[in-house]
């Protein structure tokens, strides 16, 4: 049976690293690209620096003839420029694979978005059953009732609030799991963010494929990382799949 394997699975057999680095995962892939932005921009930086140098030598010596040529610069001068140009150019090269990979990667806020929305509707709900609860046969109640109905129901909601703000907490840390998966081939995950994965194993999936070939699954609690696509069988659960 012949296996068709796509460009980032390629490279990893290869060991090629392409120069967008595609062969990492998105965070890791992330950080890459900038800081090869912020060196390119250090070395345009001191191109810069040196071409205003010479600029001002070639201002003293058209100042004062007798301390050089001022013709003996320019050669200096248009090959730094060359440099700035093709240093600039490559910078956003760069800045455009940043750009790309950082629409891909999901914000924080979009993860909690559902637990938020649910939050707020149960918050709802419950204070419409308590002021439903203080109401007399007739449809008043007086402020003593009231007072009285919110000292007895005071321990509860403190409990609540301190479930929700746990599971807020909680969230943050670990990622709901939103379908499973098989391992149809090892995969060692040498590079940083990646998991090693053994033929056959099954793994929680966290984080399904944005397109850059990568799976985010998790193992345990404690381990989890990114997989290339084609080497594990996606299940989804339903509701993932519907959202």
């Amino acid at each position: 049976m012949q296996i068709t394997l796509n460009s980032h699975v390629r490279n990893l057999i290869e060991g090629s690293v392409p120069e967008d680095f595609s062969h990492l995962p998105p965070e890791q892939r992330r950080k890459k690209l900038q800081g090869k932005i912020d060196e390119l921009s250090k070395d345009i930086q001191k191109e810069m620096d040196q071409r205003d140098a010479l600029t001002k030598m070639k201002d003293v010596y058209i100042k004062n003839p007798q301390m050089g040529d001022p013709t003996s610069v320019d050669p200096r001068l248009t090959e730094i420029g060359q440099n700035i140009e093709k240093l600039q150019s490559e910078v956003q090269k760069f800045e455009g694979w940043l750009a790309e990979v950082e629409e891909r990667m999901p914000s924080k806020s979009d993860s909690h978005r559902k637990s938020g929305l649910y939050e707020t509707q149960n918050s709802t709900t419950v204070s419409n059953n308590c002021a439903q609860d203080r109401e007399s046969p007739d449809g008043s109640y007086t402020e003593e009732q009231n007072s009285e109905v919110q000292v007895k129901a005071q321990p509860i909601p403190t409990a609540t609030t301190t479930t929700e703000f746990d599971d807020e907490f909680d969230d943050e840390e670990v990622l709901p799991t939103i379908g499973t998966c098989k391992a149809l081939y090892p995969f060692e995950g040498h590079n940083e963010g990646t998991i090693s994965v053994a033929e056959g194993e099954l793994l929680y999936v966290i984080e399904e494929d944005k397109g850059d070939g990568w799976t985010r699954v998790r193992r345990n609690e404690d381990e989890e990382g990114y997989v290339p696509t084609s080497y594990v069988e996606v299940f989804l659960e339903t509701n993932a799949k519907d959202s």
